[in-house]
């Protein structure tokens, strides 16, 4: 059986972070990093690391909520952004609206708001080289020869964003956003497979860019695209969930790793 446990180790800025941990009970030679959705460590996030545990991947979920683990909790950030995404998209940048929002909660519940809508771009770098510190420890610690990332909507942006700092061999982007300056896909020295639903015109919208960056920059690239699915349809237990693509898309993720992690 794969060896499950929550492992703590040091942030470049000294902070404690923690992780879920999945070992393989063969030996092993490459390392998966599981980035997760913006709920943090959910069952699905871990049930996603055990899956790769047992293709024989060391497996590593960062929580990228490591220092406000108390108030950042799933049940937590759910009620908050079922509130925030329940005002018309068009409303959600506009700061009359927000702060209409943030006089109706709780003070946890405005800590939640600010970190992860208002100060949106300062927490997202911050868990980006929170990334970079898991894959320096994983790398440091572990006799890996080969790495993998792997995140889910917001972790498949921050995962994109990651893949241009340090080089990782391999990145499964599902719904992510793409690096926030375009030509960042230069800096990316693995290879690349995207996954978008039909209908997630926010992810979307990003993808005439990255076409055009991938044109121009020749990194590998693979790309699938399931009509008629949702912002997170690979989601088990989730409102969206849809097992024939989410089923096809993990198919394709294992795929794409056995051929650059072995």
């Amino acid at each position: 059986m794969p060896r499950e446990e929550y492992i703590r180790y040091r942030a470049s800025d000294g902070s404690g972070l923690t992780a879920f941990q999945v070992t393989p009970d063969t030996p092993y030679k490459s390392a998966v990093i599981v980035i997760h959705e913006i709920f943090g460590i959910t069952e699905f996030i871990r049930n996603v690391a055990r899956r790769l545990a047992g293709l024989g991947y060391l497996a590593v979920a960062p929580n990228l909520y490591s220092r406000r683990a108390d108030v950042l909790n799933e049940q937590n950030i759910a009620n908050v952004m079922r509130r925030f995404w329940s005002l018309p998209p068009e409303k959600r940048a506009d700061p009359n609206a927000i702060n209409e929002l943030m006089s109706t909660l709780s003070p946890t519940e405005r800590e939640i708001v600010q970190e992860l809508v208002i100060n949106r771009e300062t927490t997202e770098e911050r868990m980006v080289r929170d990334i970079v510190d898991t894959y320096n420890y994983v790398k440091s610690t572990y006799n890996v020869e080969r790495m993998g990332i792997i995140g889910f909507c917001m972790g498949g942006g921050l995962a994109f964003e990651a893949s241009t700092r340090v080089p990782f061999d391999a990145s499964v982007i599902y719904y992510g956003r793409n690096p926030r300056n375009i030509s960042d896909v230069a800096k990316i020295r693995g290879a690349i497979l995207t996954i978008y639903a039909g209908e997630d015109p926010m992810i979307n919208q990003g993808i005439p860019d990255l076409m055009r960056a991938v044109i121009t920059y020749k990194p590998r690239f693979e790309m699938a695209f399931y009509p008629g699915t949702y912002h997170a349809f690979a989601t088990e237990g989730g409102p969206v969930y849809n097992e024939a693509a989410a089923r096809d898309a993990w198919e394709r993720t294992v795929n794409f790793f056995r051929k650059y992690l072995g």
